[in-house]
């Protein structure tokens, strides 16, 4: 008898740990044209543990789209009944830490870094380090999905810290949403593990202290500014700042290392102020 409570509590602690990988984890979706699609995608979200399932749009679906993303929902329906709603990609950064974009489309030219992407697994090792491959709050990472017919825009992507695709080896690189859904999921829960001791994460990973989005926002800010003093071409600045905001998303630094980064651009800009005034 005790063998076998002890069988059962080592078996409920490994069903929980194969559920609460990606437990805390969002799903959202631009603009879905059909109902059919959201419901195997709310379907698959549900298979993988995750509870919320948010649309991108400036108005609400129609009453057929639901009842029809209900219908092919299966055990996922309740995500339907539940949907939640942000009038732009740019509202969902704003709620939440991580937001991994996915696109089938990669950039041809080295200088479309907007279009540069990672494969699911270099991408879920990149995300779970930066966590310390655990996640507490509902609030900090959504996968990102685009429309049915033509994904997510350049600005959109510009807006996700991470960029994924899943590389077919072949001609035609666009799986449907679902498909590539249960792909990245199983992939980000096979790299990624549960802390069974603790419900939140623990004090000191590397994600804990990670610096906010306003504060890496000022380095970028001081760096423009330094590049502005320091008459580098215009026409650049933009593809500096998708550059910085990438650098600094990608390397997960603390905000001690963004403070000396502070410190240098804010620094360097003064002299070269204090150098312009003199030579004027």
């Amino acid at each position: 008898m005790i063998e076998d409570s002890v069988f059962r509590e080592k078996y409920s602690r490994k069903r929980l740990s194969r559920q609460s990988v990606l437990s805390q984890f969002s799903v959202a979706i631009v603009e879905p044209e059909f109902g059919i699609n959201l419901g195997y995608l709310a379907r698959t979200t549900a298979n993988f543990g995750m509870k919320r399932l948010l649309v991108v749009s400036r108005k609400e679906l129609s009453e057929e789209n639901l009842s029809k993303a209900t219908l092919f929902a299966a055990h996922g329906r309740d995500l339907i009944e539940k949907l939640e709603y942000a009038s732009s990609v740019t509202v969902l950064r704003r709620k939440y830490k991580i937001l991994i974009g996915t696109t089938a489309i990669e950039g041809k030219r080295k200088s479309n870094i907007t279009r540069k992407t990672l494969a699911p697994d270099e991408c879920a090792e990149a995300v779970l380090s930066r966590t310390g491959k655990r996640v507490s709050a509902g609030n900090e990472i959504c996968f990102l999905f685009g429309r049915d017919t033509t994904g997510l825009t350049n600005e959109e992507l510009k807006s996700c810290d991470y960029h994924l695709t899943i590389r077919t080896q072949s001609s035609y690189n666009t799986l449907n949403v679902s498909h590539a859904a249960a792909i990245i999921f199983y992939v980000f829960s096979s790299i990624g593990k549960i802390d069974l001791n603790s419900s939140v994460m623990d004090k000191g990973t590397p994600y804990t202290n990670a610096p906010s989005r306003i504060e890496k926002e000022r380095v970028i800010s001081l760096f423009l500014r330094l590049a502005e003093d320091a008459e580098f071409k215009r026409f650049k600045l933009d593809l500096l700042r998708e550059s910085l905001e990438r650098v600094l998303n990608r390397g997960a630094p603390s905000l001690r290392e963004l403070h000396l980064l502070m410190g240098l651009a804010s620094k360097a800009d003064s002299k070269i102020k204090r150098l312009s005034d003199h030579t004027s």
